[in-house]
């Protein structure tokens, strides 16, 4: 279904692009330059809000998306990782959500650990090949750069995940 909406868009955007000037009446040379100024962007202007705000995503994971470890996690035996809550963060092209997940060490209740969770559906247009699916940026994530080190944290502290009792 994806792909039969591109091929139609596609159809379409060559369509107005040899009509429009037509239209407008103009001759040769501006018909020419009105031409090549619209198809590229008939053809990326639907995706702009996606490419856009994706590119705005990646950099505030890579800017704020960082695990922060305090030393006091170093005597942490059992820890686990509170219940947090969503917030749409504004200014971005695509809503994009944020959630400061916590850490604590079980025996003492002290914060040892942070770090901030980013997702996405994406753009209007750019997120339908995703499904309903969501982009996802945190420390827990596979390719995160600081993946290894949530990894060798919540095998030291044995991780648990929920509220604490």
């Amino acid at each position: 279904m994806f792909l039969g909406a591109v091929v139609l868009w596609l159809l379409l955007a060559i369509y107005l692009t040899v009509n429009v000037p037509r239209w407008l009446g103009l001759q040769r040379p501006k018909a020419r330059l009105l031409r090549s100024l619209l198809l590229p962007l008939l053809l990326v202007g639907p995706l702009a809000d996606h490419l856009i705000g994706m590119w705005q995503f990646e950099k505030i994971c890579a800017e704020d998306g960082r695990l922060e470890i305090s030393p006091a996690a170093a005597n942490t035996k059992r820890a686990r990782e509170l219940d947090a809550q969503s917030e749409t963060l504004k200014g971005y092209a695509i809503p994009i959500d944020r959630q400061v997940r916590r850490i604590i060490d079980l025996d003492t209740g002290e914060q040892i650990a942070q770090y901030k969770y980013f997702s996405t559906s994406g753009g209007v247009v750019g997120s339908l090949p995703e499904l309903g699916g969501r982009f996802t940026c945190s420390a827990h994530g596979r390719s995160h750069i600081d993946s290894e080190k949530f990894d060798a944290l919540a095998a030291q502290t044995n991780l648990t995940y929920g509220e604490s009792k």
